[in-house]
Formats: C-alpha cells, structure tokens, sequence
C-alpha cells in the first residue's frame, strides 16, 4: 500500500477517532525515533531482512536473523561498543559488523567477505533512513510552529550525535537518550523524566511511537495522550488508540 494514499475507509476510521484527542490539552508532543521518524514505523528488525535478502541477492530466513539481531542488541547493550559521536552509519555498521559474524559463526552466511557485507548492508539501511528522516522534516516543521517537540528513544548513548546527523535536532526542545539516562522502555520512568525536563504535566503530552509495548502503554499509563504508528491499520483496535500509517496523518488529526 502506498503510504501516501489512504483509502475511504481509512479515512472515515482517522475522523472518527479524531475526537478521542484532547487537541485543546496538547502543549508538546514527544516523539520515539527509531521506527517512528525514520522509517513508515516498520520494526527495524523487518528493514534488517530486507536488506540482507538484497545485499545477498538470496533469502534469508526470518528466525535466523532474528537470533543474530537478538544477540547484537544484547552486547551493544552489554558492552557499550558504540561511541556517543558516532552518527547514523557509524552506529549501523556496529550492528552490521555483529549481525554478520553471528550469522557466519552459525553457518548461514558462507561468505568470502564479511566485512564487505556489513558494510553494504549498513550502507542500505543508513540510505534508507536517511531517506525517511527527510521525508519527517516537513511535518516536524508545521508541528513544531505549534507545539513544543522533543524526542525519547531506547538508544545507544549516541542519540544526539545520529540526530545532528540527519539535520533533526533543530526541531526538538530535548532529547531523552534511554543510555544516558539509565533507563529503558517500557520503563514509563524514562517518559516521566523527559516530561519533567520538559516542565510538562503528562495530559499536556501527546506521545507517538510505533511500539505499543515501548511507547504508547506506558505514556498511557502516566497519563499521556498517544497515537501508535503502524504499517497496517487494524481492524479490531482494541486499546482504543488512535493508529496511523504515515506521520503526514498528524497533521489532519492535530
């Protein structure tokens, strides 16, 4: 589905849950980044996938990528192997780099050059969200003539240095680096305190994220407004919150 379209029913869904927002209570609107600004909130897990399927010009399979995607994010957490001035490439190809000798070690890539591998798969997916953090610019720029703005991000430490990179940070009042702060979604501590810094009250927040599990419960649970970004709306929505599938959809919600 192009994300740019949305079909009837699509549209009568948004407007009709337009009224669940509090449009007169919003003072700032906080942003998770990873899969919310620079991707059409696909998990990055799924743009990973496809990027080693092109890289290789082969399939690989779902499960075992996922064990080394697992076990990547693990020791980035464990160890601290990225720098907080690393930017954007600079930080994927720490992951490529630990993706791909997983994947070696377990026999799923016979390749003669990992190296070479990481490096065109960290390219891909730089290029692609670079591509989408630009194609945010436009909607960031009109939201933020009308509210405060600020980002909260289960990160690497390096939050503000992959921001200044891609051109972001001008439209965000602070930045809640989930490394910096010792404290990581779903935590709702890590929310709260970006809201403190902010001098917010919760029910002055709309937060938008494209987990339900990392962003939208636990905003919901302190009191914020929320609105989940998703790659299909659902038919059945039983949290009763708001979806959309492109972040342009905000500005006819707002």
């Amino acid at each position: 589905m192009d994300s740019d379209r949305f079909n009837i029913n699509e549209n009568r869904k948004h407007k009709e849950k337009h009224k669940m927002i509090d449009k007169k209570g919003i003072e700032a609107i906080a942003f998770d980044f990873g899969g919310t600004l620079d991707s059409p909130f696909k998990h990055w897990f799924t743009i990973y996938l496809e990027a080693y399927s092109k890289v290789l010009d082969t399939t690989v399979e779902k499960e075992q990528l996922l064990d080394a995607y697992i076990k990547t994010e693990q020791m980035l957490e464990r160890e601290g192997l990225i720098a907080s001035d690393f930017d954007l490439y600079q930080t994927q190809l720490t992951k490529t780099n630990l993706q791909v000798e997983f994947l070696v070690e377990e026999d799923i890539l016979p390749i003669s050059s990992p190296q070479e591998c990481a490096e065109e798969v960290a390219n891909y997916v730089t290029y692609y969200a670079t591509k989408w953090a630009q194609k945010s610019k436009p909607v960031l720029e009109y939201l933020k003539s009308k509210y405060r703005l600020f980002v909260v991000s289960n990160y690497y430490g390096n939050l503000e240095s992959v921001l200044e990179g891609l051109s972001l940070t001008s439209y965000f009042s602070s930045l809640t680096d989930s490394t910096v702060a010792n404290l990581r979604k779903p935590d709702p501590a890590l929310w709260q305190l970006a809201i403190n810094q902010e001098g917010l009250q919760p029910e002055n927040v709309l937060v938008v994220g494209d987990s339900l599990k990392n962003d939208i419960l636990p905003a919901l649970s302190i009191g914020c407004q929320a609105i989940h970004g998703v790659e299909n709306i659902h038919t059945e929505n039983t949290d009763g919150v708001i979806e959309i599938t492109h972040l342009k959809q905000l500005l006819e919600i707002l």
